[in-house]
């Protein structure tokens, strides 16, 4: 009898294809197939209304400029919407950390700007001898109310370090299955790319062809699981020369082009200001330019000339 690796079927005809189709319309489960809103609309616009299953987005851009806020915020405005869960894989910070920083964002997001709490407040909460939750809560005001909002949600929204030689695409494959069951609609987002290890092979690997494994698995993770993945990715050397980093500067080579259906670059503009470069965008019109402005203090993103609102 003839056999496939695990994980890998015949192919199917179109009638077989329309059988599934109609049986996804049956158990009305055709909003598997609908996009999952950012919560920027202004990009879910450019995006065909946000994020699409089986699609890969990359964020690039300089360093500092806002590229682990924005998938911290993505993710926070999904969960917060209730339309999915959202998983945060962060190389970068721990899971205590990202919750204090989004503590301030959610002050920022659902209260005054010049009320919000930062975390220099945070950490002086943390300096006293009896610090607790509560103590931090009955402080300051903003924390307290951006806390209330948080519990509305925070069982949507999950964390977790990423280590540096075991969170392999395996792992990730298998974080994604466990949440499947809790919800049908997930997103998953990875900061960053190039952290994502690859197993020993027996082969050594150059770091281009380390980064082509982890794009193309990232890819066929979406399309396995049918989520739509968002990961954070780094410029080359020559690219962060430059004073605007381009999607064509995205450390990799070819197969970091080819792969993503999406390419949001992040460059410093104006004051205060952050474009997001929509530059590859097989769902939508690409070579567009969003203005956004950046509330560092509050790891915050806002709208340019709107009041931040808090995501219904």
């Amino acid at each position: 009898m003839e056999r496939l690796p695990v994980g890998v079927s015949f192919p199917k005809t179109a009638f077989e294809v329309s059988i599934e189709f109609d049986e996804h319309l049956k158990n009305a489960s055709t909003k598997n197939l609908l996009p999952i809103p950012t919560g920027f609309a202004e990009l879910d616009e450019i995006l065909g209304e946000g994020l699409h299953p089986e699609s890969l987005m990359l964020v690039g851009g300089l360093p500092g400029v806002g590229k682990t806020i924005f998938v911290m915020q993505a993710a926070r405005n999904i969960a917060a919407s209730g339309k999915a869960i959202a998983c945060l894989v962060c190389f970068e910070h721990s899971e205590v950390y990202l919750y204090q920083r989004l503590l301030c964002m959610e002050s920022a997001l659902g209260g005054k700007i010049e009320d919000a709490i930062t975390l220099n407040e945070i950490r002086a909460v943390m300096e006293d001898e009896v610090a607790s939750l509560e103590t931090l809560l009955a402080r300051y005001a903003p924390a307290h109310k951006a806390w209330s909002r948080f519990v509305a949600y925070w069982e949507r929204l999950y964390l977790i370090k990423g280590h540096p030689s075991k969170t392999t695409l395996n792992v990730l494959d298998t974080y994604l299955s466990h949440l499947k069951t809790r919800s049908e609609r997930v997103v998953l987002f990875v900061d960053y790319l190039q952290k994502v290890p690859v197993p020993f092979t027996g082969v050594e690997l150059t770091p281009e062809r380390q980064i082509r494994i982890v794009t193309e698995g990232l890819k066929n993770l979406a399309l396995s699981h049918h989520v739509p993945i968002v990961a954070v990715a780094a410029s080359d050397a020559e690219g962060l020369k430059n004073e605007r980093v381009r999607f064509q500067d995205l450390l990799g080579g070819s197969s970091v082009q080819y792969e993503p259906d999406v390419a949001v670059m992040l460059n410093r503009g104006a004051e205060n200001e952050v474009a997001f470069s929509v530059e590859k965008n097989r769902l939508g019109p690409a070579d567009v330019d969003l203005q956004f402005q950046f509330r560092g203090p509050h790891f915050a993103f806002q709208a340019r000339r709107e009041p931040f609102t808090n995501v219904e």
